[in-house]
């Protein structure tokens, strides 16, 4: 141990202490199990009157950083391992490895390292656009597509920052792009040499579009069905199974069953209701159809509402060139009911008044 320590702000050796503090650092597993170093560590006064700080601590070199909790060895371990795994992958094998830490700390880890600087562009050099907010903003990452690694990340994807990046970054010979038209002129402008391909998503997707376009041009060529389809067809259709039935049309179909057989016998309804434990109208609905699927059809059902009872005569108007729903429900002038026959007497707001308007009520 030695007697005196340089000030970290001045440079100023000192060997007046002024106390001391004992420090726990983690280190490195043995044996599958956790290390921990308890270091009693020096303060010292500053000589110098101009320095900033009037105390400092002694540091072990190789052994303890500032502000530290682990030994740099430990640290290193882990910032590979987040490197490897990320947060919660790399935070359950350091548990494993005897080296306990929580993801969020393996992150910090990895965010508090320095970038790499970057010299010369890789031969193969890949470039393409990933979203920071989808649909609002994009950067531009590059890859070196031999080893995969990533070589730098830019804020956007314009032509004019990839050309300044390309410019002060030479050497590359082939460009991997997708089908970015800035980046295909920042590519030509800053290094018009180098071979520029597609990656593979965009040569599939090409391909994709190109037999897509030829088979709607040539779609006239295709042969049309014809109207009696091949016995084998016919057969192989009829061996399909049919679609399942829901729950719905099974429970209907037993309840109609049911109903007609206590009503056949001559059963009142209101003891139909009793025994089965329906509402009366349900029982009478399923008792006047003849099939269960007619039960579903009946007037007031939820299905169809109540109009679905005047279907035919409101099929019958329309056919004879009545469109407007005023007209349809009005009365022509010689007719007493709305089913009779006749034209639409009743027109719509924009062709003007109706002929032989129904008298209307003074307005109070």
């Amino acid at each position: 141990m030695t007697l005196e320590a340089a000030c970290p702000g001045c440079g100023e050796v000192s060997g007046r202490v002024h106390g001391g503090y004992p420090r726990r650092l983690a280190d490195l597993a043995a044996a599958g199990r956790e290390v921990v170093i308890e270091l009693l560590v020096r303060r010292f006064l500053c000589p110098a009157a101009g320095c900033g700080r009037r105390t400092f601590v002694e540091q072990v070199d190789g052994l303890t950083e500032r502000f530290a909790r682990r030994t740099p060895l430990l640290r290193r371990s882990l910032e590979k391992v987040a490197l490897a795994l990320a947060g919660r992958p790399g935070a359950r094998l350091a548990a494993h490895l005897s080296m306990p830490t929580s993801a969020n700390s393996l992150l910090r880890l990895v965010r508090r390292l320095p970038d790499k600087q970057v010299g010369a562009a890789p031969r193969v050099l890949g470039i393409d656009d990933f979203a920071l907010k989808k649909g609002h903003v994009y950067g531009t990452i590059i890859l070196d597509m031999e080893t995969g690694e990533r070589i730098d990340v830019l804020p956007d994807r314009t032509a004019e920052t990839l050309t300044a990046w390309l410019r002060a970054h030479p050497g590359a010979e082939i460009v991997c792009r997708d089908r970015a038209s800035a980046y295909a002129e920042a590519v030509r402008t800053a290094c018009p040499d180098a071979i520029q391909v597609a990656d593979r998503f965009h040569l599939w997707k090409n391909l994709c579009e190109a037999v897509e376009k030829c088979v709607a041009t040539h779609r006239s060529c295709l042969a049309e069905p014809t109207e009696d389809p091949p016995a084998d067809a016919t057969a192989a259709e009829q061996e399909v199974p049919g679609r399942p039935e829901g729950m719905r049309v099974v429970r209907r179909r037993e309840r109609h069953a049911a109903v007609h057989a206590l009503y056949g016998k001559g059963v009142p309804i209101q003891a139909v209701c009793e025994a089965l434990g329906l509402d009366r109208k349900t029982v009478r609905r399923y008792a006047h159809a003849a099939t269960p699927e007619d039960a579903s059809l009946g007037t007031g059902s939820r299905r169809y509402g109540q109009v679905h009872a005047y279907s035919p005569y409101l099929h019958r108007r329309w056919n004879e060139g009545c469109t407007d729903s005023a007209g349809i429900t009005r009365r022509s002038p010689n007719s007493a009911s709305p089913a009779a026959s006749g034209p639409c007497v009743g027109t719509s707001r924009r062709s003007g008044p109706v002929a032989n308007p129904l008298p209307t009520s003074p307005r109070r």
